[in-house]
């Protein structure tokens, strides 16, 4: 990923929260065919038997993707979070827009997972995502023959973190008084993404 140094991130833990709170991601890999296919899932971050963290995810078998993924396939998890576009026009001095945004990408080789690995990461996604229902189910709350019975319908994979990228472009290149001009503007939009984006950037430099 092409990122100038002002804007690198480089601080692990982080970069892992980052994910932790931006799972929807975007799995790339390449097909025997040298075509480049990619898939949007969400992706946890989990750690390993070892403690090594690991990323964790499905795709639904319907999709040819997940037969290249029992080769230690090379791949690429794409994570982005808030991001807008910034207008010349909130400077003080003539310029040319911009966007503005939050990304992590990690590369990495996948293996399928057993049965029985599958089972036990639905049990940790389903519980994560259902903390935040009014009335959160789990897997266990299902009976063990459905849910092996629908697991017939996905591939499960992990993917170990050979190469951690995270890109913070918020206009660190811009003085005091533009930047918070940017955050004043982005505040006002009707964007939700741009309004997350001014509140990092406050967050950033108060």
């Amino acid at each position: 990923m092409y990122t100038p140094k002002l804007f690198q991130e480089t601080d692990r833990d982080s970069l892992f929260q980052f994910v932790r709170d931006n799972p929807f991601g975007l799995l790339v890999t390449t097909g025997n065919d040298g075509i480049p296919v990619a898939t949007h899932i969400p992706i946890e971050l989990l750690p390993d038997a070892d403690g090594q963290f690991q990323l964790v995810g499905h795709l639904a078998k319907a999709n040819p993707q997940w037969k290249l993924l029992d080769q230690a396939t090379p791949a690429l998890a794409v994570f982005s979070g808030a991001h807008g576009y910034i207008s010349s026009s909130w400077y003080d001095h003539v310029n040319v827009p911009t966007w503005n945004y939050l990304a992590v990408q990690i590369t990495g080789r996948t293996r399928v997972l057993t049965d029985d690995e599958t089972l036990a990461f639905l049990r940790q996604q389903v519980d994560k995502h259902e903390a935040y229902s009014k009335h959160p189910v789990s897997v266990d709350s299902m009976t063990e023959g459905y849910v092996r019975k629908e697991m017939r319908g996905i591939v499960a994979f992990t993917m170990t973190i050979d190469t951690l990228q995270g890109t913070a472009k918020l206009s660190q290149n811009r003085d005091d008084k533009n930047y918070q001009n940017i955050i004043s503007e982005l505040q006002q939009t009707n964007n939700p993404s741009a309004k997350e984006l001014a509140n990092e950037m406050a967050a950033r430099r108060p």
